[in-house]
C-alpha cells in the first residue's frame, strides 16, 4: 500500500488503461506535441481560434490542480475523447469542430492523469513501476504514429473500431480507479509545475501569433519572399517555441531540466527514423503493429529493473549505429530500403525506436518528482520543447536551400537525428552518473568516523 492506502497494482492497472486514449491522440487526433505546434491549418488568431486554443490550455491548467484526484481525471478525460472517437460512426458529429477541441482537453487530461499515477508509484517507492509508466506515455504515442504510420500510402483496416474500443477502454479503467481509489494521493499540488505547465500549453498560441508578415519583420526580410520558404517560417516558429519551452523548464530545477531535455532529445531523434520504419510496414500493417507494440513491451518491462538507465544509454547508441548501417548500406539513401520492399528491417527499426524511447523517457522520470512536478514536466513541458525541437528541424532538412516536397525529408538529413539521439544517451548516462556519485558520497563514512 502506498501513503493514501492504495494498492499500487490497481493504481499501475487502471492508469495504463488510459494509454489507449495516448495510442488514438498519436493516430487520430493529434499528439500533444503535434497541439502545442498549433491548431491545424490556423495561420492568424480569430475568436474561433481563441476558444479553441484555451480549451486544451484550461484542461492542462485544471488537470495540474487536481492531480491528486487522478482517477476523475482519468475518467472524464477518456468521456471527452468519445465524440470524436464517435464521428466515423455518427456523421454528424463532423459538423461540430469544437467537439474535436473536446478530444484534445480529453487527451491533456488523460496525458496528466496518467502521469500522477506514475508519479504516486514512485514516491509510494514502486519506482520501477512508476517510471515504466512515465515511459508507456512516449512508447504509446509513437506506437499510435506507427499504427496509422504512413496514412498518405494506405489506412490499417479497422482503425475507426480500434480508437473506439481504446477509449471505453480508458473510460473503463477510469471508472474503475474512481471505484477502488478512494481518497486524494499526495500533497497539494505546488505552484511552480502548475504555472511551467500552463505557460507550456500555452505556447500554442505562437503559431497563430507569429504570421508570416511578423515574422518577415523579424528577419528583416520581405514578406513574399519568406511565404516563398515554408521551412524558414517552421524553423523560426519552432525556435521560439523552443526557447520558450526551455525557459519554462528551468521552473523544475536543474533535475528536472535535465530529465525533461533527455526525454526530449530522444522524442525529437527518433521522429525521422520512425517516419522510415513506419513507411517500410505501410502495406504489413500486422508486422508493424506488432513490431512497434513488442518495442513498448520490451521498453517497459526494462524500464522496470534497476537497470534501465544503462539499457537506455546503450539502446541509444544502439540505434545510431543501426541507422548507420543503413545510411552506409544503401549508398546515403536510406529510402532505398522502403522503395525495395524491405519490411522486415523496417519493422525491426520500429520496435528498436519505440523500446529505446520508452526506456530512455524512464529512465529519465524519476529526477522530476520534486514538488510533484512529473505531471507537468513530462506532459505540457516536454510536448512544448518536441514541438520546438521538430519545428526547428526543419531548418536541417532542406534541398539546396529550398525546404523538400517529399514526405520523407526527414529521412533524407537523419544526421540531426543521429546526433539526438546520441545525446538523449549521454543525458541519461550523466543523470544516473550523477546520481549514483552522489548517493555513494553521502553513504560514504567521514574521516575518523570508525574511531
Amino acid at each position: 500500500m502506498d501513503k493514501a492506502g492504495r494498492n499500487p497494482t490497481v493504481v499501475l492497472a487502471t492508469a495504463a488503461s488510459g494509454l489507449g486514449v495516448l495510442v488514438n491522440a498519436a493516430s487520430g487526433l493529434g499528439a500533444p506535441s503535434q497541439l502545442i505546434g498549433g491548431w491545424p491549418g490556423v495561420t492568424a488568431l480569430s475568436a474561433e481560434v481563441h476558444v479553441h486554443t484555451a480549451m486544451p490550455v484550461a484542461a492542462v491548467v485544471a488537470g495540474l490542480l487536481l492531480i491528486r484526484r487522478w482517477p476523475w481525471l482519468l475518467l472524464g478525460g477518456s468521456l471527452l475523447t468519445l465524440p470524436a472517437v464517435l464521428t466515423p460512426y455518427i456523421t454528424q458529429f463532423g459538423a461540430h469542430p469544437s467537439l474535436r477541441t473536446l478530444g484534445y482537453a480529453g487527451t491533456w487530461l488523460v496525458l496528466i492523469a496518467v502521469l500522477a499515477a506514475a508519479q504516486e508509484l514512485m514516491e509510494a517507492s514502486a519506482t520501477g513501476a512508476g517510471a515504466a509508466l512515465c515511459g508507456c506515455t512516449a512508447g504509446a504515442l509513437l506506437t499510435g504514429a506507427a499504427f496509422v504510420g504512413a496514412a498518405w500510402l494506405s489506412l490499417p483496416a479497422g482503425v475507426n473500431a480500434a480508437h473506439l474500443l481504446l477509449a471505453l477502454a480508458g473510460a473503463a479503467g477510469g471508472a474503475v480507479a474512481v471505484a477502488r481509489l478512494r481518497g486524494a494521493a499526495g500533497p497539494r499540488p505546488h505552484a511552480l509545475p502548475v504555472i511551467a505547465g500552463g505557460l507550456a500549453a500555452a505556447l500554442v498560441f505562437v503559431t497563430p501569433v507569429l504570421t508570416t508578415s511578423r515574422a518577415a519583420r523579424i528577419l528583416e526580410v520581405s514578406a513574399d519572399s519568406l511565404a516563398r520558404r515554408d521551412a524558414a517560417q517552421s524553423a523560426l516558429t519552432g525556435l521560439v517555441i523552443l526557447g520558450c519551452a526551455v525557459l519554462i523548464a528551468t521552473l523544475a530545477g536543474v533535475w528536472g531540466l535535465a530529465g525533461v531535455a533527455a526525454a526530449a532529445t530522444v522524442q525529437a531523434g527518433v521522429a525521422a527514423p520512425l517516419l522510415l520504419g513506419s513507411y517500410g510496414v505501410a502495406f504489413h500493417r500486422t508486422a508493424g503493429l506488432a513490431a512497434a507494440l513488442t518495442g513498448l513491451v520490451a521498453g517497459a518491462v526494462l524500464a522496470r529493473t534497476k537497470w534501465r538507465t544503462p539499457v537506455a544509454a546503450g539502446g541509444t547508441v544502439l540505434c545510431a549505429l543501426v541507422l548507420l548501417i543503413a545510411v552506409a548500406a544503401t549508398g546515403g539513401a536510406p529510402e532505398k530500403i522502403v522503395a525495395q520492399g524491405r519490411w522486415i528491417p523496417a519493422a525491426l527499426l520500429l520496435a528498436l525506436l519505440v523500446a529505446t524511447a520508452t526506456c530512455t523517457v524512464a529512465a529519465a522520470a524519476r529526477v522530476t518528482t520534486r514538488r510533484g512536478g512529473t505531471p507537468a514536466v513530462l506532459g505540457p513541458v516536454l510536448a512544448a520543447l518536441v514541438a520546438g525541437g521538430q519545428g526547428a528541424l526543419a531548418a536541417a532538412q532542406l534541398d539546396n536551400g529550398q525546404a523538400e516536397s517529399s514526405m520523407l525529408a526527414g529521412v533524407h538529413h537523419l544526421g540531426p537525428s543521429l546526433g539526438l539521439v546520441l545525446a538523449a544517451g549521454a543525458l541519461v548516462a550523466g543523470i544516473g552518473a550523477v546520481r549514483w556519485l552522489t548517493a555513494h558520497a553521502s553513504e560514504r563514512p567521514s574521516p575518523g568516523s570508525q574511531y
